[in-house]
């Protein structure tokens, strides 16, 4: 089963003090990159939700978003680190009296540069703290992967469906390609026998201009290489994984293919249908792109 790019899975988890909201969104992106907003108390682990991540998920714009619950923040022990403050109030003072201003600094100042304000943690509850953060994530990630495969099957669904209309408009530019080339040489002989003399026809040069003409407008190779791109298009849905790549390149392919087939027909319902494909090609590749 192939993924969608797309998904967002929530969940709530807590023990006796502690208590997290876990949300984790993703949209489409070539690559995968990790944006995080986490709690103050979480900060120190963020190396390890950021591996949480990149062991489920491998592209993708995903967003961890973790919050704090209030009863959870009340349990913080804060440290005051009274050195860095220190030397924060005295440089704060040089610079203002340098610049003649008024020494008016009071707490409310300093709590609005809080970086030296942090929860202070022993050894056993960051690892709980860590440990619920991880839980949380996972029963996130189980509804975020849920979302996503739901979302796959149906570009899948969807995209078996253009895929296979598409073969079948395939065998109906084969066979009206066959009947235009007899057409085409009908005619060819018609007129040749109708202006020039049987005589003045130089037979290997005649040969070779209705080779040079047949190998001009035969999509015979373009037709079999189009059958094997759907094919191969169709194994890789039904494969799953990580197949988006492979389908964005299976879709290029089959274009190249479908232009040549347009500039190489004369009938005009080869063309029309040469522009329906090209239509539906171009909506399975703003599909892919959301393919995992």
């Amino acid at each position: 089963m192939i993924e969608s790019l797309t998904g967002f899975g929530r969940a709530e988890v807590a023990d006796e003090e502690l208590r997290y909201s876990v949300e984790i969104r993703s949209v489409n992106n070539r690559f995968l990159e990790i944006n995080t907003r986490l709690p103050r108390s979480l900060v120190p682990f963020e190396n390890e939700i950021r591996n949480r991540v990149k062991s489920k998920i491998q592209r993708g714009k995903v967003l961890v978003h973790i919050s704090e619950a209030r009863d959870s923040v009340r349990n913080n022990k804060f440290g005051f680190d009274l050195e860095t403050s220190q030397d924060l109030v005295d440089r704060l003072r040089e610079v203002g009296a340098e610049l003649g201003l008024h020494d008016n600094l009071g707490l409310s100042d300093l709590i609005g540069l809080a970086d030296w304000l942090a929860p202070q943690d022993d050894d056993k509850l960051g690892e709980r703290r860590l440990k619920l953060a991880i839980q949380g994530m996972d029963n996130a990630l189980l509804e975020f992967q849920k979302m996503r495969q739901e979302e796959g099957e149906n570009l899948s669904s969807d995209m078996q469906k253009r895929v296979n209309m598409i073969s079948e408009l395939i065998e109906k530019i084969d066979l009206k390609a066959d009947e235009n080339r007899n057409e085409l040489l009908d005619r060819l002989r018609e007129r040749i026998e109708k202006y020039i003399p049987p005589e003045a026809v130089d037979q290997g040069r005649l040969e070779q201009e209705v080779a040079h003409l047949v190998d001009k407008i035969d999509i015979t190779e373009e037709v079999v290489r189009m059958r094997s791109h759907d094919k191969l298009f169709n194994d890789a849905l039904k494969s799953g994984g990580a197949v988006g790549k492979r389908l964005n390149f299976l879709l290029q392919e089959m274009n190249r293919e479908v232009n040549t087939m347009g500039s190489k027909a004369s009938a005009t319902e080869i063309t029309a249908w040469v522009v329906e494909i090209k239509e539906e090609l171009e909506k399975m590749r703003e599909q892919v792109q959301n393919v995992a």
